[in-house]
């Protein structure tokens, strides 16, 4: 649906800019003619009538007579002043009742109407057109990827079969192509064999309809993401190079980061040998001990690379008191995790889960767990039709009795994943009300919801959005990188040649990016450096992995092209 932006966007276009600037002209020129009226009745009004009014009540007179409602409260009583009125009332009705409504009429929506009827939304792109991305289908999803995408400079456009959504996208500054997208001759007018990617997030059907249409035509690559996990395979059969279940690569972060399992249990992802791991204080005998008293590393080589505490991300100093509340995320190799592990002690039946929503990520989230071991419950109001292998309890999740009598008490963990993020931050903010200790892990439906849930009391919030951009944008740049949560991420990037040879120290990559590099990669060693220090040596060929934002990442790729 179009936006009442996206169609006020067209009065700034073309010579609809030009006429802004005649009303702009023209509004002057009211007041001016308002003030000059306002001044010139409280002359009037002293020296014909000896009444005095301030400068308000003259711009009020003037206002009232102008526009012809003429209230009766302030009036002359003098033939000089009923001329004056009089004039007032006929240059109001000239330039306010006739002249504005026709202009505006005549200079903004005649035009806009006339726009609205002979769009055409562009049928092909030029011949010249090369390495562009062809989206189909938008969503929150897509739209994230594209904002990733324009901060990239890629190329990309925007496909659509509906004719009012190419119209409001393409006055949102898009690239928009109008067509069929499983009618080969639009694919063969979209160019798409001299594409750099398809991307597709339309229904299943469609999609493996188009993929199969593409692959007749060209090899060019096509990432989908499917809304059926289960279908995962057709849409590969059909010709899709990367087919993402996103609903269960949600539902497997949610988990993750629910469960208060040992180390062990929260890899993240690896890069090579290295893994990056996360485990939270709560319960362990670090908690309320700096860095250097739990002498981690010394006792199992792991390096902690970072501190999550609600939301925030900090770099841990050796002084740096680790707060029960908080997360260490780490980084090492499978056998120093395990250490790390028979260090805590903790076990799995120990645990229990808590998912309210039982949709399709919430029921990924409980496969996980249960793949896993732990414990869990799920609420929903409603049982889930298509999900044979879990029984919920059915009632209201927002109600404290149902959750006090399901047994949220005993929980460690809480994964909040409906549909509605109203409800979400409601659920969360009460999940931490009564339970100060329970690790909360929340699904942001919308982007601009983050930061609530995050007040209301959440752990880890994890944006359906942001997760779909950010695995979408890896697959179109080929890069590695990992989400840890909103707003912080690890990536691997190739060492720039300006720094090669430098001391880590003096390359300053922290001050000019703000991000931490967290380990070094070289062709020369077989385990990587983790969290090298400032000494270290810049050898040609390695790789560097680093975390940061992806504000910051976007600051390392243009700093150092």
């Amino acid at each position: 649906m179009k936006t009442v932006a996206a169609e006020l966007a067209f009065f700034l276009r073309g010579q609809a800019r030009k006429n802004l600037k005649l009303l702009i002209v023209y509004c002057c020129f009211l007041f001016t003619l308002v003030l000059v009226y306002a001044m010139v009745f409280r002359h009037l009004m002293w020296y014909l009538e000896g009444r005095e009014y301030s400068i308000i009540a003259g711009i009020y007179w003037t206002i009232t007579v102008m526009t012809t409602l003429g209230f009766g409260d302030i009036t002359f009583h003098s033939e000089p002043g009923y001329i004056f009125a009089a004039l007032v009332t006929i240059s109001g009705v000239i330039f306010l009742l006739i002249l504005l409504p026709f202009g505006m009429i005549s200079l903004f929506i005649a035009p806009w109407i006339e726009e609205r009827i002979r769009y055409r939304p562009p049928p092909e792109l030029p011949d010249t057109m090369r390495g562009h991305v062809l989206i189909f289908g938008i969503d929150a999803v897509t739209r994230a990827l594209m904002r990733k995408m324009q901060g990239r400079r890629m190329p990309f456009v925007v496909v659509a079969s509906n004719h009012d959504e190419a119209f409001a996208l393409e006055s949102q500054g898009l690239r928009v192509l109008y067509g069929i997208p499983t009618d080969s001759a639009f694919l063969s007018s979209a160019r798409v064999a001299q594409a750099r990617y398809i991307i597709s997030n339309l229904s299943d059907p469609e999609t493996i309809n188009l993929c199969l249409t593409a692959r007749t035509m060209c090899e060019t690559p096509i990432g989908v993401i499917a809304e059926e996990p289960e279908h995962v395979e057709l849409l590969r059969l059909a010709g899709a190079n990367q087919a993402i279940p996103l609903s269960r690569i949600l539902g497997r972060y949610l988990a993750t980061r629910a469960t208060t399992r040992g180390a062990k249990a929260h890899v993240l992802d690896s890069f090579g040998k290295l893994l990056i791991a996360e485990i939270p204080l709560y319960g362990t005998p670090f908690a309320g001990r700096t860095l250097e008293q739990i002498r981690l590393r010394q006792l199992t080589n792991l390096a902690v690379i970072g501190l999550w505490e609600r939301g925030v991300f900090s770099i841990p100093r050796r002084d740096s008191v680790l707060s029960e509340t908080a997360l260490m995320v780490l980084a090492g190799t499978q056998e120093q995790l395990v250490a790390l592990e028979g260090l805590i002690g903790e076990n799995a039946r120990e645990d229990l889960v808590f998912v309210l929503g039982h949709g399709r990520i919430g029921c990924a989230a409980a496969s996980y767990l249960d793949s896993l071991g732990v414990p869990f419950v799920l609420v929903d109001q409603q049982e889930n039709p298509h999900c044979d292998e879990h029984s919920a309890i059915v009632g209201d999740a927002t109600s404290r009795a149902l959750l006090w009598k399901s047994g949220i008490a005993r929980a460690r963990g809480l994964i909040v994943t409906t549909n509605d993020d109203n409800s979400n931050i409601f659920m969360t903010l009460a999940a931490r009300h009564s339970n100060p200790h329970i690790r909360i892990v929340a699904r942001a439906n919308r982007e601009e919801n983050v930061d609530q849930l995050y007040a209301a009391g959440a752990d880890f919030v994890v944006s359906n959005a942001s997760v779909g951009a950010n695995i979408l944008t890896n697959v179109l740049e080929n890069k590695e990188s990992i989400y840890l949560s909103e707003g912080m991420g690890v990536f691997r990037r190739r060492l720039p040649p300006n720094l090669v040879g430098m001391r880590l120290n003096q390359a300053h990559i922290r001050r000019e990016t703000g991000c931490s590099v967290v380990a070094i990669e070289s062709s020369e060693s077989e385990e990587p450096l983790v969290m090298p220090p400032p000494e270290t040596v810049l050898v040609a060929g390695s790789d560097l992995i680093l975390i940061g934002s992806p504000e910051q990442e976007e600051d390392f790729n243009r700093t150092y092209r």
